[in-house]
C-alpha cells in the first residue's frame, strides 16, 4: 500500500562557506529526498549556494511567544553601551568605600522596579 501523505519541510540555504544557513521558505513533499530536489528547483533556480537543508516541520521545536521564557532573571543593562557609564560610577563608589555591595544591589533593584513600573522596558 502506498503512503500518499505529504509533509511540510522548512528549507534552509547556505549561500557561501562563510555564511550561516538562512531560512528561505517551506514546501510540501512526499519524502526528504524529494524535498531536497524540490528545494533546489524552487529556491536555487537563479541563486548559487554551497549547502541546502530541508527539515520536516514536525521536527522543529519552538518556544511559546512572550511570557516567562524570555524574561531575564538578572539585569543585562551592563552589556549595553548605556550601562557602562553607570557601572563605572558604581564601581568607583564601591572601590572608594562610599557604597557597600549590598547598597549597590539595592540601588540596582530599586532602579529596575522603577523602570518596570514606569514602562521603559
Amino acid at each position: 500500500m502506498q503512503n500518499n501523505q505529504n509533509d511540510v519541510y522548512e528549507v534552509f540555504v547556505q549561500k557561501s562557506h562563510a555564511e550561516q544557513h538562512q531560512h528561505v521558505g517551506s514546501l510540501i513533499a512526499p519524502s526528504p529526498d524529494m524535498a531536497v530536489q524540490m528545494a533546489r528547483e524552487n529556491f536555487l533556480r537563479r541563486d548559487h549556494a554551497v549547502n541546502l537543508w530541508v527539515v520536516p516541520q514536525s521536527q522543529v521545536t519552538s518556544s511559546t511567544y512572550g511570557g516567562r521564557f524570555f524574561a531575564r532573571e538578572m539585569d543585562r543593562g551592563y552589556r549595553e553601551v548605556k550601562g557602562y557609564t553607570e557601572n563605572g560610577r558604581l564601581w568607583r563608589m564601591f572601590r572608594e568605600k562610599v557604597m557597600t555591595l549590598e547598597e549597590i544591589v539595592a540601588f540596582v533593584e530599586e532602579k529596575e522596579r522603577g523602570e518596570t513600573e514606569g514602562g521603559e522596558r
